[in-house]
């Protein structure tokens, strides 16, 4: 059975020694571009992978990133992590995921499973008390995305634009209200939406119905549907996430309700599968790729200098994407 290679075969093949080569994997900064150059390429031509193990004895980091998301079966998240994945991939860092499926208690016990093996946390979108993650970000290097944590570095999005644009393109359709099917109840970020639409709704005279809270998925929407037939339909139906969005259209369709025709349906995140559905999804756009690699940047400046007070938080634009779920109102 062939041996796997070692520093020393890589040190041998690279002609430098195997103090050198050892450390153009832990500390590259050290070396010349002709040095590095020459050890990778030996260590790709004998493929030889550096013990993140190993490593983490010499310089007390592990390689790894926590990377935790409430629900990858949410288009979102796997988006936003691909991009992040890639970002640290690019500075030889390894992410290690995990998915919560939208429960506080199993986000805390990923955070603790994971922290004695990772530098740093992404947090996307936590569930948890603020007072919980000030405690975890004081111990390790912590990024929160889509949630604000005052005094932390925070990723975040612009969501008072997204809902001002959304309410201004609707009543030009001719819509006079709306109904919005909210999300989690202890969700920051069906907080912030809900809060930012009734806002927007304010400044427009616009009136908003906000439904009780709702789990962030296809079922929810499904279920939306069903008791939204029951009553007056409203012409407008406004989601928390854009699977809602998907649920709810697909239902309503199902029960013969047209849509746009009857009732216009708008979700939030701009996934790819919102795009590709039928019909289409008019969705506020979150550029997701964008979020996730700002939240890498984030954690790596964290990392260099642990000791920098945390900067503001950085929020990123949305955008709204007009597709085939909205139209004029129709005459009643």
């Amino acid at each position: 059975m062939a041996t796997r290679p070692t520093i020393r075969d890589v040190a041998r093949a690279a002609g430098v020694s195997v103090s050198t080569a050892s450390r153009v994997f832990t500390k590259p900064e050290l070396f010349r571009e002709g040095t590095r150059q020459k050890v990778h390429d030996a260590a790709a031509l004998l493929e030889y992978s550096p013990s993140r193990s190993a490593a983490a004895l010499t310089t007390g980091r592990t390689g790894n990133i926590g990377v935790i998301v409430p629900n990858l079966a949410n288009p979102l998240f796997p988006e936003m992590v691909k991009a992040a994945q890639h970002r640290l991939r690019g500075q030889n860092l390894a992410a290690l995921l995990g998915d919560s499926d939208d429960d506080a208690d199993e986000e805390l016990k990923l955070i603790h499973t994971l922290g004695k093996d990772v530098d740093g946390l992404l947090l996307f979108s936590s569930l948890l008390r603020d007072e919980q993650l000030e405690r975890l970000a004081r111990r390790s290097p912590t990024v929160f995305v889509n949630r604000l944590v005052p005094g932390f570095r925070c990723v975040l999005v612009d969501a008072l634009s997204g809902m001002r644009q959304l309410v201004g393109y609707l009543g030009n359709l001719g819509h006079t209200s709306a109904l919005y099917l909210t999300g989690p109840e202890n969700s920051w970020a069906a907080r912030e939406r809900e809060n930012a639409l009734a806002l927007a709704g304010a400044e427009a005279d616009f009136p908003i119905d906000v439904t009780a809270p709702n789990r962030p998925t296809f079922a929810s929407g499904v279920a939306a549907a069903d008791l939204i037939v029951q009553g007056r339909l409203p012409t407008a139906v406004i989601c928390f996430n854009d699977v809602m969005a998907l649920g709810l259209t697909g239902r309503l369709l199902e029960l013969g309700v047209q849509v746009p025709r009857q009732v216009s349906v708008v979700g939030w995140g701009g996934s790819q599968l919102a795009g590709y559905s039928t019909p289409a999804i008019t969705t506020i756009a979150v550029p997701l790729a964008e979020l996730g690699t700002a939240a890498v940047d984030a954690l790596l400046a964290a990392l260099a200098d642990p000791d920098a007070p945390a900067p503001a938080p950085l929020t990123v634009p949305v955008s709204l994407h007009v597709r085939a779920t909205t139209g004029r109102v129709a005459p009643r």
